[in-house]
């Protein structure tokens, strides 16, 4: 008997791409499930089209904290997770199916995938910080968790196979500076510390993340030359370092000093989240 898969995904006014992501999952699917923040566009009935169960729910402007109660809704073991702004690669759905499959007589309990990340302004795929950038997509519902802090990856009770990067998902854009100031201001609240991006930690890396802010910058600058030299990348060109230096540097610059500046009950609230989840405090379970 083959393994079914249900796919979840998120929406708020998601009318204009909502339709190229569930054209690209339809045929690999045995259920779509969609969590919708009450859009005033025609989102839900795009999604009633494609034959997906709609549940609507408060928007909190980011959909980590509906995952969990998205899972709880699908009918079989196995979920597939995309945003509203993804679709499958290629080859990762022509052989999904196979590889949950097999996953099952092999312990899998996750797969980790490559997040190709495509700028529609520059028109080419952003390589340079923010390639390879792994996610955890495809798992067992039952074997993870979601805790509720934005841009998370699932906590994974089990073992995760990390798939060749010719499985990967597309990712269309870069976030609008409106869209990064609000995760920028949710995630300085959420995580009581700030979370390295660096790939290189060291005390020079750590002296340079207690300066503020412009030592974003410079973290930014040499991620790309550790790409360039160290990894030999033939990809890093002109428009992945300005696209980099705009979107990573000036997300980080605004992390930092939000987190800097955020005041006594702020961070006391960030302690807690960091701790407990943002789910379980928000269903009043701590």
């Amino acid at each position: 008997m083959s393994v079914k898969i249900s796919f979840i995904t998120f929406t708020r006014n998601s009318g204009r791409r909502l339709g190229f992501l569930l054209e690209s999952v339809r045929d690999v699917v045995d259920e779509i499930i969609v969590v919708d923040g009450y859009s005033s566009d025609d989102t839900v009935e795009i999604a009633k089209s494609y034959g997906a169960k709609v549940f609507q729910r408060k928007p909190w402007g980011y959909a980590d904290p509906d995952r969990m109660f998205a899972l709880s809704k699908a009918s079989y073991d196995w979920i597939l997770y995309l945003d509203d702004d993804e679709i499958l690669g290629r080859r990762l759905k022509s052989e999904l199916r196979n590889l949950v499959g097999k996953a099952e007589g092999e312990g899998i309990a996750a797969f980790s995938t490559v997040r190709v990340n495509y700028d529609v302004r520059c028109r080419q795929i952003l390589f340079g910080s923010a390639y390879p950038d792994r996610q955890i997509r495809i798992y067992r519902k039952d074997r993870v968790l979601y805790r509720g802090l934005v841009h998370e990856l699932p906590i994974v009770y089990g073992k995760v196979h990390e798939l060749p990067e010719e499985y990967f998902i597309i990712h269309y854009g870069t976030p609008s500076k409106s869209k990064m100031l609000l995760y920028a201001y949710l995630e300085s609240i959420e995580y009581y510390k700030p979370h390295t991006r660096s790939p290189i930690i060291s005390p020079i890396i750590l002296a340079l993340q207690r300066l503020m802010p412009l030592s974003s910058l410079i973290l930014v600058l040499g991620r790309l030359v550790v790409d360039l030299l160290i990894k030999d990348n033939p990809y890093l060109n002109l428009c992945t370092l300005l696209r980099t230096i705009d979107t990573y540097s000036y997300y980080d610059i605004l992390v930092r000093t939000l987190t800097k500046f955020r005041g006594g009950r702020r961070t006391r609230m960030s302690k807690l989240i960091s701790q407990y989840g943002l789910i379980k405090l928000i269903e009043h379970e701590v």
